[in-house]
């Protein structure tokens, strides 16, 4: 199942159409005041929910010499029988097969009625089922010469679809390029010069003439809520704790935190509020995740030793973290991912999403939200981040990709 769909991957052309967009931002918040369910309880849920099958055998070289029972009463009330259980992939082989134009259709459904295991719903589908031991009568020219071409795999077939060959996809007019002067800039010593010796030692980012920070910036945020601007205070106490983060983060704790994400990725499909592809919250808001997933783990009082030199409590460092780490983000920004973003916000994919199977579509809208709400931030905070841009820089480096064990994504 796995190879065609990778075989559709490759044959796979949206249509153009038009799609709504939908609002994630309620998958996004975390709630740290949240009461914690029985873990034990959730723990038997998630292992019987993914306990591995018993096929009631060593291996196949080593099967026993006695036939159990229950094979006996799978062959009689499933083997001989018509009935047949559904792929877990099924669905989403049609939901491909959907999307792709009618076009491809005479291309992949000789491999797809050649093909063990596929569905009958997916092999009488309107398009799919008059293909069956039809070779394609569209050949593209580059393979129209070639000897018995009749005889190639089906699997093969979509090599001969004209469309698949670049040069037969040449655009029917070229852009007339413009040559443009551009006037040589000249390099003036002197100019430069004259701007070092005004720029103060603090750089413009709020200092005086002498460097020295004002007075706001020495004020630390009394109240932190997920809403209150960042001073430069809480960013250098934040940075400050970064330290102890590094030394709380043991391969134990790791592990320990890695296991309570699972949980958590359960008790919230449980519920309701989980993503398709949950992971895309823990890289929206990387520092509340993790707060989440060191109160469930108990880890709360362990991780408060590495914090509590600067005052903070468990939800005011994930606030001050997130709010540092989101408008850090936005100014290291790509300006090719930031061009994306803004032509995603107009709605210029949406016509290439509509193509897609309604949970392919909703999956594509998710991921792009989160890429949006990961540079969610405000004017003070991108200034507040500026100013102290190169010692976020020094202490996040040691991290690298993974704080503890969430995803920074710059």
């Amino acid at each position: 199942m796995k190879k065609v769909i990778l075989f559709l991957i490759a044959a796979l052309n949206i249509s153009v159409a038009s799609a709504e967009k939908h609002d994630f931002s309620k998958y996004y918040e975390v709630d740290l005041d949240a009461p914690i369910p029985n873990l034990e309880e959730l723990a038997k849920e998630l292992n019987d929910a993914t306990e591995v099958y018993d096929p009631k055998y060593f291996a196949t070289w080593n099967m026993g010499r006695v036939f159990k029972k229950v094979w006996r009463d799978v062959i009689l009330n499933y083997g001989t029988s018509e009935k047949r259980l559904r792929d877990r992939g099924d669905q989403e082989l049609e939901d491909m097969i959907a999307s792709l134009p009618k076009e491809t259709y005479p291309y992949i459904g000789p491999y797809l009625h050649s093909s063990p295991g596929i569905s009958e719903k997916i092999l009488n589908m309107p398009g799919i089922k008059e293909t069956k031991n039809k070779f394609p009568e569209r050949i593209a020219p580059q393979l129209q010469d070639i000897e018995d071409l009749e005889f190639l795999s089906p699997a093969l077939y979509i090599l001969l679809m004209p469309e698949m060959w670049p040069e037969n996809n040449k655009p029917s007019e070229k852009p007339v390029l413009k040559k443009v002067k551009i006037k040589p800039v000249l390099y003036r010593p002197d100019f430069y010069q004259s701007l070092i010796e005004q720029v103060p030692n603090g750089g413009f980012g709020g200092a005086n003439a002498r460097g020295e920070r004002p007075i706001q910036d020495k004020i630390r945020t009394i109240n932190i809520t997920k809403e209150s601007p960042l001073t430069t205070a809480d960013i250098i106490a934040f940075t400050n704790t970064l330290d102890g983060v590094l030394a709380f983060s043991t391969l134990d704790n790791q592990s320990k935190l890695i296991s309570t994400g699972h949980l958590v990725n359960f008790y919230e499909v449980k519920n309701g509020t989980a993503l398709d592809l949950n992971t895309l919250k823990d890289v929206v808001n990387p520092c509340q995740r993790l707060a989440l997933k060191i109160k469930w783990a108990g880890l709360e009082t362990e991780f408060l030793k590495s914090v509590s030199n600067e005052g903070f409590n468990l939800k005011e460092w994930a606030y001050t973290c997130d709010k540092t780490i989101k408008a850090y983000r936005a100014v290291l920004i790509p300006d090719g991912k930031l061009a994306g973003l803004q032509m995603y916000k107009r709605g210029l994919y949406d016509a290439y999403l509509s193509a897609y199977a309604p949970k392919w579509r909703e999956r594509q809208y998710a991921t792009f939200e989160a890429l949006v709400e990961m540079y969610k931030t405000n004017k003070n905070d991108i200034r507040e981040v500026l100013k102290n841009e190169k010692i976020i820089k020094e202490k996040l480096k040691p991290f690298g990709s993974v704080l503890v064990s969430e995803p920074l994504s710059f």
